[in-house]
C-alpha cells in the first residue's frame, strides 16, 4: 500500500517532458492550420480545374506528392501524402450546385 510519501513526485524529468509536450502541441496546432490553408488552395484549383472542362484530380500530379513525402519520410511519408491528399480533395460543389466529377 502506497503513501503520500511514496508517490511519485514531479521531477525535472516531468518538468522536460511537459514542455516538449508544448511544443508538440504548438506544432500540432501549426500543421493543422496548414492542412486547412492547403485544402483551401487545392479547392481553388479544383475549381479553376472543373471551370475550364477538366477533371477535378490529376493523378500524376497527386503521385508527384506521394513521391516526395515517400522520398523525405519513407513509407510512413507516402501513406500521410495520401490522407492529406484525401483531406484536401474534399467535396466541390460547383456553381450549379452539382457535385463535380
Amino acid at each position: 500500500m502506497q503513501n503520500a510519501s511514496t508517490l511519485a513526485k514531479p521531477t525535472d524529468t516531468d518538468a522536460v517532458i511537459a514542455e516538449l509536450r508544448d511544443g508538440i502541441d504548438g506544432l500540432d496546432a501549426e500543421i493543422l492550420h496548414l492542412l486547412e490553408r492547403r485544402r483551401e488552395l487545392s479547392a481553388a484549383v479544383q475549381r479553376a480545374r472543373i471551370a475550364a472542362g477538366g477533371r477535378r484530380t490529376e493523378l500524376g500530379r497527386e503521385n508527384e506528392i506521394i513521391r516526395r513525402y515517400a522520398d523525405r519520410l519513407g513509407r510512413s511519408g507516402g501513406t500521410i501524402a495520401t490522407t492529406v491528399l484525401e483531406i484536401c480533395r474534399g467535396a466541390i460543389v460547383t456553381p450549379g450546385g452539382g457535385s463535380p466529377r
